[in-house]
């Protein structure tokens, strides 16, 4: 069983480990319920909880492991409470301007005097004023003066019309002051009749829209070679035939009609990958290399509308050897890392919960479910196995049970059970050679799958299960339960033999060889051999010590 540690600080008490009743992880957490000193402030998360959200969370009495709240919520919960707080004050900024703003109509009332003026003192007055702005607003707005007892006295029009001047200048500034916390301009434009409206909105075109308008021009009109990828693998964009070699996919594409499929199968206006290897003109006998030629003259030649954006789409120049970046000529052996590179260039979307940036939306998604960790909850009808998926099970179900051929040959129509299968019919059938070197060690496999799995656990470091209680990453998730038995203290790997148990099925291997007296580690120097990898380093170091180890295992 886990041994569970309370560190009681003077900021509060911390469960090493305990369970995060916001993310589900098991790692250290602080109590949802204890108050605790942040920043010179004191903290009850179950009550920011309920000031932010107003959820009132259950079970929280006493100090458990269970009624926790990790570190890494605890600073969204923090977040959380901040933009609520700046909400609240930008609202209560509003509602005073636009009380202020009454209280100035209010004083700027307009009262109607049935005084009479004659006519010489209503022209002077005209003269007196500074600018045909002041004598719109005055128009519109009466100011109701306060009458001083000299000005009752003395009828001093010059003193009025200071005042007047004085109360204009005021209520400027205030208006301009409003505006500015409205973010208005001060003045209103002038009214646009609809047909104006109507014509600029017309005019108007995203971003978006031009960039796939572009594409879907620039691919109709050139050889450029549409692809989907999988791992190393090249697809067709059109019938989704696979491919080893770039070459074969791009004779295979010119096959298809781009003006007649392209733009129907393009998902949701998805940009796809290109290959830029041949660009040149299909509507004439130009040969081009570039894409910012091609543009050109497809709008200036054939008057194609080309719109003033770059990067429709990802450009790779695909090869049988290494693979070249097209924006800044790095090379790579494999087009997943020269597909990794591209992120330096064009990553856009950016997952909220690590940082991680993809450069598709639907690698940000099959991401983001790393983070939920939802247990496989498919099970198989006949056999009980539980799937990941609804097609992992359909997929189960027609090659375990009912023995339907599923993989397909991408060069003929036979299909196999097993890609093992497959494999074997396009090296007697084809005359495929199955052998696939690593360009970065000496190793070689019979399977590409199996290539690009060691490419991807040794070279890529592809490690995408993390330990929730250490920084340790693995690439399969049966390393990583192994691994999480350090933690916990399991020892699920039982000897059949005696009564040892271990938790690693490793450490279990290697001791069942001491039943069996498999002694593989053979000691280079006196020819003594050992079961175990650690009984031969030991031997090593009492008996040959300056010796190199080499295994002839």
């Amino acid at each position: 069983m886990a041994t569970q540690t309370v560190a009681t600080k003077s900021k509060g008490p911390i469960f090493d480990p305990g369970l995060c009743r916001c993310c589900r992880s098991i790692k250290k957490c602080r109590l949802l319920s204890f108050e605790y000193e942040w920043s010179g402030k004191k903290e009850v998360y179950s009550d920011m909880f309920m000031d932010c959200f107003g959820l009132l969370l259950s079970h929280l009495d006493g100090d458990s492991k269970e009624s926790c709240i990790c570190a890494t919520c605890v600073t969204r919960l923090r977040d959380a409470c901040a933009f609520r707080q700046q909400v609240l004050q930008c609202e209560d900024a509003f509602l005073s301007a636009k009380l202020e703003s009454k209280d100035v109509d209010r004083k700027l009332e307009v009262k109607v005097k049935t005084e009479p003026v004659c006519e010489m003192e209503l022209d002077d007055e005209m003269d007196d004023r500074d600018d045909l702005h002041e004598a719109e607003i005055e128009q519109k707005i009466d100011i109701n003066l306060p009458e001083t007892k000299m000005e009752v006295e003395d009828g001093n029009r010059g003193r009025r019309q200071k005042m007047k001047r004085e109360l204009l200048s005021k209520m400027h500034k205030l208006r301009e002051k409003l505006d500015r916390m409205l973010e208005k301009p001060v003045a209103d434009p002038p009214k646009k009749s609809k047909a104006s409206v109507n014509k600029k909105k017309k005019l108007s075109i995203d971003h978006d829209h031009m960039v796939y308008a572009n594409a879907v021009t620039i691919v109709q009109n050139s050889y450029v070679c549409p692809f989907h990828n999988r791992i190393s693998n090249y697809y067709c964009y059109y019938c989704k035939d696979q491919f080893l070699n770039p070459n074969e996919l791009r004779e295979h594409t010119l096959s298809h009609d781009p003006r007649d499929m392209f733009e129907s199968m393009m998902e949701n206006k998805k940009i796809p990958k290109i290959d830029i290897t041949r660009i040149d003109c299909r509507l004439c006998d130009v040969k081009i290399d570039d894409l910012p030629t091609f543009k050109d003259h497809i709008t200036n030649v054939h008057g194609k509308k080309m719109y003033p954006v770059d990067n429709e789409f990802l450009k790779f120049r695909l090869s049988t050897n290494n693979l070249t970046c097209t924006e800044c000529n790095s090379v790579f052996p494999y087009f997943d890392m020269l597909k990794k590179h591209m992120i330096e260039h064009f990553g856009t979307y950016i997952c909220d919960v690590c940082g991680a940036c993809f450069l598709e939306q639907n690698s940000l998604r099959t991401h983001i479910k790393s983070h939920s960790k939802v247990e496989a909850n498919f099970p198989c009808e006949v056999c009980g196995k539980n799937l990941k998926s609804k097609y992992s099970r359909y997929l189960h179900i027609a090659t375990v049970h009912e023995k339907k051929p599923t993989v397909n040959c991408y060069k003929c129509e036979a299909s196999f059970l097993s890609y093992a299968l497959r494999n074997r019919h396009l090296i007697e059938v084809h005359g495929d050679k199955r052998t696939f070197p690593c360009k970065l060690c000496d190793k070689v496999y019979n399977r590409r799958k199996t290539l690009m799995e060691h490419n991807r656990r040794n070279h890529l470091k592809v490690y995408r299960h993390q330990c929730d209680l250490c920084e340790q990453r693995f690439y399969l998730p049966s390393r990583l339960k192994e691994h999480m038995a350090t933690h916990t203290g399991e020892r699920n790997f039982r000897c059949e033999f005696c009564d040892k148990s271990y938790p690693r099925l490793q450490s279990l291997q290697e001791h069942i060889r001491s039943h069996s007296n498999d002694r593989r580690y053979k000691c280079n120097v006196c020819n003594s051999s050992f079961t175990q990898n650690g009984s031969l380093k030991n031997h090593m170091k009492s008996h040959h010590q300056g010796f190199e180890m080499n295994s002839n295992f």
